[in-house]
């Protein structure tokens, strides 16, 4: 009789509907890709973010100085940045009013970078060295092109195997189907064969 109740009372759990908390509003709105876009994005962080997860380098530029600046590019986001690396305390990088510098050893032994500005295809981008021991502004640019985001081709290994027909249904005199077979044999005999 126990029995009997306790199946009643598990059956009776999986079937009566459960009433779940509604979902709560995450802050951001992918918890894989980037949290924002275009305008959205006008001076944010691209670490943040996740728009700087796999940018494209449109130049980079060695400065006087040995420090490397690079423009930097998220077809994703539509956003650029400037970005420095092998700098001293006091250096600095701007890009459209947006200047970063570098404040410690930490951030001089690490990247530095200008948050992010939206960027169309097709626009010129300039960004600016500015060394901390005098000397002038280093400014180079790029131009962001049109071409849509690229797609790796797959790896070609070896040669190429050849198509094979699509497997044809198979019926013997009466009508009833004997299965499929690419060659017209039916499919029977095809694994007897084999």
């Amino acid at each position: 009789m126990s029995a009997l109740v306790f199946g009643a009372v598990l059956l009776s759990l999986l079937l009566v509907p459960h009433r779940s908390e509604p979902a709560r509003p995450s802050a951001f709105p992918s918890a894989t890709g980037p949290s924002c876009r275009d305008t959205d994005c006008e001076g944010r962080d691209p670490a943040v973010t996740k728009c700087g997860d796999a940018p494209e380098t449109l130049t980079e530029h060695l400065t006087s100085t040995g420090a490397s600046v690079q423009l930097r590019y998220s077809r994703v986001c539509g956003t650029s940045w400037a970005r420095m690396w092998g700098t001293r305390i006091g250096d600095g990088v701007e890009l459209r009013g947006r200047v970063a510098r570098v404040n410690n050893r930490a951030e001089a032994d690490t990247y530095v970078h200008t948050p992010m500005t939206a960027t169309r295809p097709g626009t010129v981008v300039q960004a600016c060295f500015l060394p901390a021991t005098g000397g002038g502004r280093e400014c180079f640019e790029s131009a962001v092109d049109g071409r849509p985001p690229s797609v790796p081709a797959p790896a070609v290994t070896g040669m190429a195997t050849p198509l094979r027909p699509l497997p044809t249904p198979t019926t013997d005199p009466s009508g009833r189907s004997l299965g499929l077979s690419a060659s017209g044999t039916p499919l029977l005999a095809t694994l007897l064969v084999r």
